[in-house]
């Protein structure tokens, strides 16, 4: 998954794969029981596959490839996985993909892939399954795992209330989730995730509205300095160059404290270094390499 917001997702899906089993079973009728993660790597042929787990009851295994973009070649990747995925386990594979957004849509996404001779006849067809994000119930999500429950505000039903549902998710994490570092992550990536479909400001306005994450040292930093609370709360009159100054700004101040959370501290070099950038889409580059990179080292500037 190269998009930032797969690889959050991602992160989610490690962390809270029973959640995700408990959604996805009564919409394709899978055994219920814990998941089983399962190594995706296919690296005697390059690739490797989103998340894989075994299913309760020798049900085979679930594949799940998460998109927010249209690639192109999604079908077949899907395809190729799932005929990797089972000559390696020998075992049934269902593949799903869950899509993010209406951008990862395309007319040849329709849940069959199939292979044509030149004069026409077919002589492959393969069926796989199709989560489309948007369509799904707001309220269902919100109300199911933590693992899953951000999704809910990415879908048609939460537009018209998102202050509601997103102080209900805040209030869930907060009642349920007694480790502080887990607590941030959560909240941090619900709000990386809501970038799938919003705008920044509108975002930054509805997460500091909610008390719990103003509380968070992470969204402390992130959000009331990084979002700059002046011009969310309409500082902004009409002067274009401020506008550009406290964006950038703020992103460098949200990257300095997503680097600190992440990796505990950052040298005063680098620190300095993100400071000296004026250049507001190399510091939104720099933001989007952070859920892949591993090490500080790993950060280009």
């Amino acid at each position: 998954m190269s998009k930032p917001f797969d690889a959050i997702l991602k992160q989610i899906v490690d962390e809270f794969s029973p959640d995700w089993m408990v959604w996805l079973a009564p919409i394709f009728g899978l055994p219920e029981g814990r998941l089983e993660p399962i190594d995706p790597d296919l690296s005697t042929v390059q690739p490797m596959a989103d998340k894989v787990f075994r299913l309760p009851g020798g049900a085979g295994l679930i594949h799940l490839e998460l998109q927010s973009s249209w690639g192109g070649s999604l079908p077949q990747r899907i395809h190729l996985y799932n005929t990797l995925l089972h000559d390696r386990f020998a075992e049934p594979v269902r593949s799903v993909a869950i899509l993010l957004r209406r951008d990862a849509v395309a007319s040849v996404l329709n849940g069959v892939y199939t292979r044509e001779h030149v004069d026409g006849r077919r002589y492959l067809q393969f069926d796989y399954d199709i989560v489309r994000i948007w369509e799904q119930s707001a309220d269902v999500l919100l109300a199911g795992g933590l693992g899953t429950a951000p999704l809910g505000l990415l879908t048609d039903d939460a537009a018209d209330r998102l202050p509601e549902l997103v102080r209900r998710l805040a209030e869930r994490i907060r009642d349920e989730v007694a480790d502080e570092g887990k607590q941030d992550r959560l909240l941090v990536s619900s709000y990386i995730l809501m970038g799938l479909r919003y705008d920044e400001n509108v975002i930054g306005s509805l997460f500091l509205g909610v008390q719990e994450m103003e509380e968070s040292s992470t969204y402390r930093a992130i959000l009331t300095k990084g979002l700059e609370r002046g011009r969310l709360e309409g500082r902004v009159e009409g002067r274009v160059e401020g506008r550009v100054e406290g964006r950038v700004e703020g992103l460098r101040i949200s990257l300095v404290a997503f680097l600190e959370q992440k990796f505990g501290g950052i040298p005063k070099e680098l620190e300095a270094a993100i400071q000296a950038i004026d250049d507001e889409s190399r510091l939104k580059d720099a933001i989007r390499q952070l859920p892949t990179i591993g090490s500080l080292a790993g950060l280009k500037l």
